[in-house]
């Protein structure tokens, strides 16, 4: 009797095992991530799975993790698990955020995601996944403000035009991350403009999140061009702020930079505030996660 019962639960198993398979070998399960509520200290994201045939699934889902570079930036919040769907809601810290994407820069924008699965399966069975993807997205590139020249003191001389701005990435000080700047000026004057210092405020949806200084004087030509460096520090106690604004608006940020540059113009020191463009910087976050889950469907 004990030897039948035994069968029969195997062969159910069995035929169970086969369903399933099939079910999602002809009809792959779906997965789509996208950001659910969004506060200066935490940010949801919510991944929903569908199949279009029914499964009856003895799993339970114990934690999903998501990490990025190293650093665990949250866990699982909610899980829900069904025979049609199932929807994981997960909650980010933001500092790990940050933390996570001054790591990346570290490494030159070069990185990697991972997220990953555990449970158990029929309530024993322990099991464990994980979805990698690499990341390349030029997040510092996108920092690149210009300038023209413009007339002072009733047309006598010309401010430097300011052609381009290359931005790197300096490392970590304490609570500030730095930003070296590269910007290149061309001096239309007959005369040699000498740079004494420079203020350079950048500003992310209105909130200021940097200040930048000019750590050594420069010398433009006259009728040339020179590459003046300036340093800007940036403010990480901030950037969960920043970032929260940055993914309620779709992922979009507008960045400002106030520039101010104090010249030597005929012996005389001249304040000269350089009227730069704002920038739309946009991310694709979201978008990496979809084709990372994508990539798990694939498998």
């Amino acid at each position: 009797m004990i030897r039948k019962l035994v069968a029969i639960v195997l062969l159910a198993l069995l035929l169970w095992g086969a369903y399933v398979t099939y079910a999602f070998l002809s009809s792959p399960p779906k997965f789509k991530a996208h950001w659910g509520n969004v506060t200066e200290a935490t940010t949801e994201l919510i991944i929903t799975g569908e199949w279009s045939k029914p499964v009856i699934l003895p799993v339970s889902m114990n934690n999903v993790t998501l990490k990025f570079m190293g650093i665990e930036l949250g866990g699982t919040k909610n899980v829900f698990i069904s025979s049609k769907n199932s929807t994981v809601v997960l909650s980010l810290d933001n500092r790990n955020l940050v933390r996570a994407l001054f790591k990346y820069l570290d490494s030159g924008q070069n990185g990697t995601a991972l997220i990953s699965f555990s449970g158990r399966f029929l309530k024993v069975i322990p099991f464990r996944f994980t979805v990698k993807r690499k990341i390349t997205l030029n997040v510092l590139k996108e920092l690149n403000f210009t300038s023209k020249s413009r007339p002072i003191l009733g047309g006598l001389v010309y401010t430097p035009a300011l052609l381009g701005t290359k931005v790197s990435w300096g490392g970590e000080k304490g609570n500030e991350g730095i930003l070296i700047v590269d910007m290149d000026f061309y001096n239309p004057n007959s005369f040699p403009i000498p740079v004494a210092n420079l203020t350079f405020d950048l500003y992310a949806d209105g909130i200021k999140v940097g200040r930048g200084y000019l750590p050594k004087a420069t010398v433009i030509p006259a009728n040339g061009y020179a590459t003046v460096r300036a340093v800007i520090e940036l403010d990480k106690t901030v950037l969960p702020e920043v970032w929260a604004i940055h993914v309620k608006n779709g992922e979009e940020s507008t960045v400002r930079v106030e520039l101010n540059l104090s010249v030597n113009v005929l012996g005389k020191a001249i304040q000269i505030p350089l009227q730069t463009e704002e920038k739309v910087v946009k991310t694709d976050i979201i978008g990496e996660i979809n084709r990372a889950l994508s990539q798990l469907t694939r498998g």
